[in-house]
């Protein structure tokens, strides 16, 4: 999402997902949390994550296949 420029759900997939395991096994998230803090702003992307630490894995796979669907629908609109 962050490469996408949707930074906002890009926010609260990190916040759902970050912890010491994914950062271990996904180093590279650091990275794109302080891409994300940089462009949003700190307490705009602390919100945003906070949204996506109180979501239950239903909710937040609702929302990436959401999130998903709507890059694809602009991606589709921008290549025809």
């Amino acid at each position: 999402m962050d490469r996408l420029g949707r930074y906002d759900p890009a926010a609260v997939i990190a916040g759902f997902a970050v912890d010491p395991l994914s950062t271990a096994g996904f180093p590279e998230i650091t990275t794109t949390i302080s891409h994300l803090r940089d462009v949003l702003g700190d307490p705009t992307y602390e919100s945003l994550a906070r949204k996506g630490e109180t979501m239950t894995i239903a909710e937040i796979v609702m929302h990436a296949y959401d999130q998903i669907d709507q890059a694809r629908a602009e991606l589709k609109a921008v290549s025809t």
